[in-house]
């Protein structure tokens, strides 16, 4: 018979040691990456925010193990990571991450005034290579226009 593990007991200079408080895990690997340097800070911050948002919530949207929503009443309110007047900000730093292969859009609530859903990815690992690739559906529908109206 196998021995019950010990939940991971918080050090005090990692968490105040309420029961209903979340990490977020970040590894070295991606802190080193191309990709993760490439982004400013505050964009970091951001993704450090989508990470405890999507460790903190209990059910994930259309049932993804690695999706997350991230609404104005949270990266404004509840984080206080931008401004209401800088929502411009938000997009900006969100559509980085996306650029940079960290995030996908899943469905962007711009049309429907619903909360946009993303998902986590993998494709920062080939930031830089010939194989990174963010395909157009990945991503929010501000990008997608800023792309149609570029020029070659």
């Amino acid at each position: 018979m196998s021995r019950r593990k010990q939940p991971y007991q918080k050090k005090a200079f990692e968490s105040t040691g309420a029961s209903n408080d979340t990490s977020a895990n970040l590894y070295m690997s991606m802190l080193l990456s191309d990709a993760w340097r490439s982004l400013t800070a505050q964009q970091q911050r951001l993704y450090l925010y989508c990470k405890a948002q999507f460790y903190g919530q209990k059910t994930k949207p259309n049932g993804d193990p690695l999706c997350f929503e991230m609404n104005q009443s949270k990266w404004c309110g509840l984080y206080g990571l931008y401004e209401k007047s800088n929502a411009k900000g938000f997009y900006r730093d969100m559509a980085a991450l996306i650029e940079k292969g960290f995030v996908t859009c899943v469905q962007c609530g711009a049309i429907t005034r619903t909360k946009s859903i993303y998902r986590f990815s993998s494709m920062w690992q080939k930031y830089g290579t010939p194989a990174f690739e963010v395909a157009p559906s990945e991503t929010t529908l501000a990008m997608q226009r800023k792309n149609r109206t570029k020029k070659p």
